[in-house]
């Protein structure tokens, strides 16, 4: 069964309205989480990433504190390197980062989601 792009889109902005609904108040801003663990060049969909920014960008300005890929693997780069100039301003809030690091800097332990446990 094909995936349909249309569909994706609709669920992505579906989520970033849960998640912005589910935050507490006086926080206004949002942290995003990529984990490239397992990533291959054929799981590259640069279309979809310019229109997850491009949501953020017109239509939730201020709202994407910081956006975590973690674990990126060297076949990442040549793909980094392209997107990167379609972000805009939103490349600057990228952070290159392990999953040790998301342990230890984002979450306590009750917080941590499983995929992100030992």
């Amino acid at each position: 069964m094909a995936l349909d792009p249309v569909d994706d889109e609709r669920l992505c902005v579906f989520l970033i309205e849960k998640a912005l609904s589910k935050l507490p108040t006086g926080k206004e801003k949002l942290l995003g989480i990529v984990d490239l663990r397992g990533f291959r060049t054929e799981n590259a969909d640069l279309k979809f990433l310019t229109f997850l920014f491009d949501v953020f960008y017109y239509y939730y300005p201020k709202r994407l504190d910081q956006v975590l890929f973690v674990d990126a693997p060297f076949v990442f780069k040549p793909i980094w390197q392209l997107a990167k100039p379609l972000l805009k301003s939103y490349a600057s809030l990228v952070r290159f980062c392990s999953a040790e690091t998301v342990r230890k800097e984002y979450f306590t332990e009750e917080t941590l989601p499983p995929n992100f446990r030992d």
